[in-house]
């Protein structure tokens, strides 16, 4: 693994993967090149490929506020929106896409990603699930395992909180977050092994690599992992969220809980010690159930309501959003506890578009840009 690059500012940058669609049937479309040829040179550096060429993952720029953050991915949708015009499909923003069929799809011929297909066969094969992850910047790679560890407690009630994806190959699934079931199938896609230090981790990567079960430290796909070549602790545990505000919202969680435990590992505090079974369990309830289940708290056992445990985490990282300039985003994050997450939002659209699962598809796709 290449050193870990030290941010002193707890910076924020986050990645989307958006799915392209035909603007007519609302299906899934093919044609990641040609989104990318309609680009220019400077958005062009900042977009990849997924597996499937329906798929565009786009790289922000690297911020120091929420504020500078989501100017900057409104910003962005709206140039790749017209760079999809331009090519004849429509950007869109969620976890799942509501009725594509995965045995129509096309993947990415990279070596990569046929080596994964290959290896992860039907399960990644049938991966029609988008996430948002969310940088922050470290100062040390220690501070940044401590913080991984403590975030252990909130990954899964961040996940009821961001679930956005209720149907899958046009199913009403009955979960809040088909993603994180589609996802969680792959390997090494739960929270991370206890690791006593970094050099742990280097030596279980190393393993690994040596039994042919990943090729590169991108492998390691948890939901939360150090990324030393960028200094940065990445949070990947978000449904695509459809709403520029959630987003902002998530980061601004994110940024303030993860600068919180940098301060508290420098501050000498002992780190936490929760049960792994509480943790396996509020998987399935945050998957399951969003915001509307009881998950057991990871350290003492209480039976708490998701809110009550998000609200929590929110109390706890306010006086560190106020200085980092995005409190106003903790607020939106407690609207976005009483107005319900975007799994809500889709089954309500749902039901007003009398079950119409392209409608719904398109509707997504016009809030992507709103």
């Amino acid at each position: 693994m290449k050193a870990f690059v030290s941010n002193e500012y707890p910076t924020v940058g986050v990645e989307q993967e958006f799915h392209l669609i035909n603007p007519v049937t609302a299906e899934l479309a093919s044609r990641v090149d040609e989104v990318f040829a309609a680009l220019d040179g400077e958005l062009r550096n900042l977009v990849g490929y997924e597996l499937l060429l329906s798929v565009l993952e786009q790289q922000s720029v690297v911020c120091r506020t929420i504020d500078e953050l989501i100017d900057s991915v409104r910003q962005t949708r709206k140039q790749l929106a017209q760079a999809c015009e331009r090519v004849g499909v429509r950007l869109a923003a969620a976890g799942s896409h509501p009725f594509s069929q995965w045995r129509d799809l096309e993947a990415v011929s990279d070596a990569h990603y046929k080596w994964v297909m290959d290896h992860c066969v039907y399960l990644s094969r049938r991966l029609l699930a988008f996430g948002l992850h969310v940088h922050v910047g470290m100062r040390s790679v220690e501070s940044a395992m401590y913080a991984m560890h403590e975030m252990r407690r909130w990954v899964y009630p961040l996940q009821a909180l961001a679930a956005n994806s209720p149907f899958y190959e046009g199913q009403r699934t009955g979960l809040a977050s088909t993603r994180a079931h589609l996802f969680g199938a792959m390997p090494r896609t739960h929270l991370p092994p206890e690791f006593e230090n970094f050099g742990q981790l280097e030596s279980y990567y190393e393993k690994l690599v040596a039994a042919g079960d990943i090729r590169r430290p991108g492998d390691l796909w948890w939901i939360i992992r150090p990324q030393p070549p960028l200094g940065t602790l990445e949070l990947r545990i978000f449904d695509m969220p459809t709403d520029v505000n959630r987003l902002g919202a998530l980061a601004a969680v994110s940024q303030a809980a993860v600068a919180y435990y940098q301060d508290a590992y420098y501050a000498g505090t002992k780190q936490s010690q929760f049960e792994p079974g509480y943790l396996d369990q509020n998987r399935w309830k945050a998957m399951r159930y969003g915001l509307e289940g009881d998950i057991l708290e990871p350290e003492t056992g209480q039976v708490l309501s998701t809110l009550a445990q998000l609200t929590k985490l929110f109390d706890l990282v306010e006086p560190k959003a106020e200085e980092l300039g995005c409190k106003n985003w903790i607020q939106t994050a407690r609207v976005m506890l009483k107005n319900g997450n975007e799994t809500k939002w889709q089954l309500a659209q749902f039901e007003q578009l009398n079950g119409d699962l392209r409608d719904l598809e398109l509707a997504i796709a016009d809030k992507t840009l709103a």
